[in-house]
């Protein structure tokens, strides 16, 4: 009793000081509130306010910002701002204006009395600049020097350059420089056709090489091989059929163009639109139906309806044409500034009003009373900068940087910054005006100091071209091979930082690697037969290639060996095909020009799939990553565009449509201001503006031998530096260590991931034997939808899944060692397309035995089981003592140390858990791509 009464004394006595410090607090809080309004009625302001001439309190950065926060405007009070500047500004000369340090003597004038710049002196240029011979102290990098761009303003960086060609190069007719065996070798390498001029009949290696009837060389293991690889036709002439057997690229229900590696829709045949390089899905003898009656409107699929239901606000086309361009009314609006508007859409010359004649239908150019009336006569009209008296009435416009609101009479700042041209790189908007910088590694453009140039290296594209890889500089014209000999090399992608080059071959259907520099001496990463990839792109930092299969309609990875490889994405896939990387923020994303066409992306882990881009795309050909704007870039061939968005898929742009240039775009690479792309239809590499598709221009000669494939802009900026998080004891993971993606600040860094056959345990760390994993049966067979516009992936023959040749042996290594081997027999396709495998299986006498011998030794060792246990319950057992307490475990301090010992460590919660969720491969579901 006395334990209570003293608990309830003591919860009454804290109770009381509890209620007396709110009530202090309370009467404190108040009492600071009066004392605060009394000092802001007072005149008086906080440290952080500034005092208005009136008695308000205004925060103290608003002061001198060149807008009036104070009703009566004191806190831009020209006394008071010709001496505020920040510590990090300057003043200019004249007025209030006050800008950035960083500005001053940059070159570009920034003041309104550009007093910046004038008391500027001599700059003296550091050993990695080159000195323009101005005299005014230019300094620009030397990787600007000779770069066919006139940095300097006196153009001396362009001044001294040697044109000429080395004594291994021919010099084309144009100063373009090419390797020498190019020439004469039936392909106009320079643009001009100087390298094949004159040129003496073609002489073949009769040991190496395979003579065409039109007098051209290949590969004499290219003859009746089943594709085409003359010009001609003729390597596939005259082979005997057990030899070869001619491999069609296009399945049944497609159209093959006359290229023989074009692939067509049905749809697309006789559509009104040239699809085929030479347009011949559109020629008269290909097309039935093509005409409708006078009467009849046509359709975008050639189909006829009547007349009369177009424009009635239903869409009677399957393909809802007869409801487009139904818009007949035309709104005119005029310009004020030289017309009147008489209102309805009409409008007359300025001259013409109060004249004396009526000119608008209902004489409002002749109003009573208001013609020679100078309203700007009285309080400037009202308008807060400029008022613009006219005839009738009067207009107010506003000073250079600002814009009228809706009220035609107040202006305020225009944020050039939302115009996403207006600056390479970093736009800052100023109050009637902004500025441009440039991101680390790159400087203003001195001619246009709104442009950022790399202040490093010499940018080039490289360029597969099925038979070859080259290497084209951006900063003179010159042209090299770095892999030669290729079947057909489609995908390809480098790692700058050690000068290696990855390539597709979709023929050989491999992934192969090479030095840039000795491209001839390449490495299989994935061997022949395992993988047909139309996109490539290499992690450069956490060191992985992720890769597109068309015919698996997966998305994998494997590292630089090839020899640690996993599926990361295999649902929901039709035709993958090109695929980007940002390993610095962990996302991958990729193109898919199926039945449902879309751009997506993930992690890099593969975990956060979302679609990004799917409307108002068909055949999204190739993208590419903008790093330095977090913008993508696509193409698609079918719409003729090349288009843009921010990561997430918002702020969508059209920057080129051309049924000129874009007439069949395959790939897209960016770099600085420009975007480079490949074109099947005129057979050479463009280039244009990022931003508005302006100034387009050939890179290469037009209408080459081969098809360009895949391209992309050598430099090391297109690859900046990061932090490899898995570089520590490889994150602490078994296997495979991989970028998660940053979806925020707290978001982990990497993640664990199991290569295939292999499944994470319970601490998202370590790999083991995933006994789901189907490894004594072929993967299953794979189909191919529809396949517009395909290179030569489509002609090559597709062996069952990791199928090497008949009776070769595919091998999966567990953690454990333990190596388990299926027999995989290899047979011709009936389409190229799709793929057949057939299982050696054991005879049904042998499986009959293995389940006898597994079963009896699993009940021996059931039984002894259950006898050992009895024996150990028995023999434990204290006979002579008796214990009516409940058993408990009591944990020692060495017990809490063992436990946490044994238990692994977690560095990152792994987003990768769909191998410990579900199996690899379930004959139940569905393999076939969707």
């Amino acid at each position: 009793m006395g334990l209570i009464s003293f608990s309830l004394w003591w919860m009454f006595f804290i109770n009381g000081i509890l209620q007396y410090t709110s009530l202090h607090n309370i009467i404190s809080v108040g009492a600071s509130l009066i004392e605060t309004t009394t000092k802001a009625n007072g005149s008086t302001c906080g440290v952080e306010q500034f005092r208005c001439n009136n008695g308000f309190c205004i925060s103290n950065r608003w002061r001198c910002d060149q807008e009036k926060d104070c009703a009566d405007g004191s806190d831009e009070a020209p006394t008071l701002c010709n001496q505020f500047c920040t510590p990090y500004q300057v003043k200019c000369k004249t007025g209030s204006q006050c800008i950035p340090r960083s500005w001053v003597c940059d070159g570009y004038p920034d003041c309104d009395d550009k007093s910046d710049e004038a008391d500027c002196k001599t700059k003296t240029c550091s050993p990695d600049e080159y000195s323009c011979k101005s005299g005014e102290g230019e300094c620009i990098p030397l990787a600007w020097m000779c770069d066919q761009s006139k940095d300097c303003s006196d153009g001396s960086d362009e001044a001294s350059c040697n044109e000429t060609c080395r004594s291994d190069e021919f010099t084309c007719g144009n100063g373009r420089c090419i390797q020498r065996r190019w020439a004469c070798d039936h392909d106009d390498d320079c643009g001009d056709g100087s390298d094949e001029r004159g040129c003496p009949p073609k002489v073949c290696n009769q040991h190496t090489e395979f003579k065409c009837k039109d007098g051209g060389c290949i590969t004499k293991r290219w003859a009746c091989d089943g594709e085409p690889d003359c010009l001609d036709g003729s390597d596939e002439e005259s082979c005997s059929k057990n030899t070869t057997r001619t491999i069609t690229p296009c399945l049944t229900h497609e159209f093959q163009c006359r290229d023989q590696i074009t692939c067509l829709h049905h749809r697309w045949l006789c559509d009104g639109e040239k699809d085929c390089p030479n347009g011949d899905d559109e020629l008269q003898q290909n097309c039935r139906n093509s005409t409708c009656r006078p009467d009849q409107f046509q359709c975008g699929d050639r189909s006829c309806i009547a007349g009369y239901l177009t424009c009635n606000g239903e869409a009677d086309c399957a393909d809802r044409s007869d409801e487009l361009k139904c818009d007949i009314t035309k709104i005119t609006k005029c310009n004020l500034t030289t017309y009147f508007d008489c209102g309805g859409g009409q409008c007359i010359l300025l001259s013409k009003v109060c004249d004396g004649r009526k000119d608008c239908p209902d004489a409002e150019d002749e109003p009573a009373k208001k013609c020679g009336v100078n309203e700007c006569a009285t309080n400037n009209g009202d308008c807060m900068h400029k008022c613009i008296d006219q005839p009738i009435g009067y207009r107010c416009e506003c000073n250079s940087g600002y814009k009228l609101t809706n009220n035609n009479k107040t202006c305020v700042d225009i944020n050039e910054c939302e115009n996403p041209a207006a600056c390479s790189q970093i736009c800052i908007n100023e109050v009637g005006g902004y500025k441009c910088e440039c991101e680390a590694g790159y400087m203003r453009d001195p001619r246009n100091h709104t442009r950022c140039k790399a202040t490093e290296g010499h940018a080039s594209l490289l360029l597969a071209r099925r038979h070859d890889i080259r290497k084209i500089a951006l900063d003179h014209m010159e042209m090299t091979s770095i892999v030669n000999n290729t079947k057909s090399a489609t995908a390809l992608d480098f790692v700058f930082r050690t000068g290696m080059i990855f390539w597709s071959d979709v023929s050989t259907m491999s992934i192969y690697k090479a030095p840039i520099d000795e491209g001839n001496d390449k490495t299989i990463v994935l061997k022949e037969h395992t993988v047909t990839s139309d996109g490539l792109a290499v992690d450069w930092i956490y060191n992985h290639i992720y890769f597109t299969d068309t015919h698996k309609c997966t998305i994998e990875l494997t590292n630089f060996d090839g020899n640690m490889g996993k599926v990361l994405i295999e649902d929901g896939l039709d035709i993958p095909r090109s695929i980007a990387l940002d390993p610095i923020e962990g996302w991958m994303y990729w193109s898919d020009w199926g039945a449902s066409p879309r751009i997506e992306r993930a992690g890099m882990d593969g975990s956060h799939r979302t679609t990004i881009i799917n409307y108002d795309v068909k055949w999204p050909n190739g993208i590419t990553l903008d790093l330095v704007r977090k913008r993508i870039y696509w193409v698609d061939g079918k719409l003729n565009v090349i288009s843009s968005a921010n990561y997430d898929g918002s702020q969508r742009r059209q920057i080129l449509y051309s049924t000129e240039y874009l007439r069949h775009p395959f790939s897209i690479t960016t770099f600085e201001d420009n975007i480079y792309w490949t074109d099947w239809d005129k057979q050479t590499v463009f280039k244009a503006n990022k931003f508005n598709g302006k100034g387009v221009e050939a890179i290469t000669a037009l209408h080459q031998l081969q098809h360009p494939m895949v391209i992309h802009v050598y430099h090391p900026y297109r690859q900046p530096d990061g932090i490899n998080h898995c570089q520590a004891v490889n994150g602490h993971c078994s296997h495979l260590c991989l970028p998660a993606p940053r979806i925020n600040e707290r978001s982990p860094r990497i993640s664990c991931a199991c290569p295939t056959g292999l499944k994470l345990m319970d601490d998202r760390l370590m790999c083991v034997e995933d006994s789901n994993f189907k490894s004594t049966l072929a993967p299953p067979q794979t189909r191919r939808r529809n396949s517009p516009k395909k290179s030569k992936t489509a002609k090559t023959q597709v062996p069952t899944n990791n199928s090497i040749n008949n009776n070769d042996t595919y091998q999966t290594t567990t953690e454990s060692g333990q190596t388990f081997a299926t027999e995989v027999d290899k047979h011709p396709a009936g389409n190229a397309t799709n793929a057949e495998g057939t299982i050696i299986s054991p005879q049904t006498d042998t499986n009959y035995l293995a389940f006898v011998i597994i079963g009896s030794i699993a009940g021996f060792g059931l039984v002894t089981g259950v006898i050992l246990w009895v024996v150990y319950r028995h023999c434990s057992r204290r006979p002579t003592s008796i214990n009516f307490e409940n058993p408990v475990y009591r944990k020692t301090t060495e017990d809490h140390f063992s436990l946490e010992k044994n238990n692994l460590p977690r560095m990152y919660p792994s987003t990768v858990d769909e191998e410990s969720k579900e199996p690899l491969n379930d004959d139940s579901q569905d393999t076939a791509c969707v």
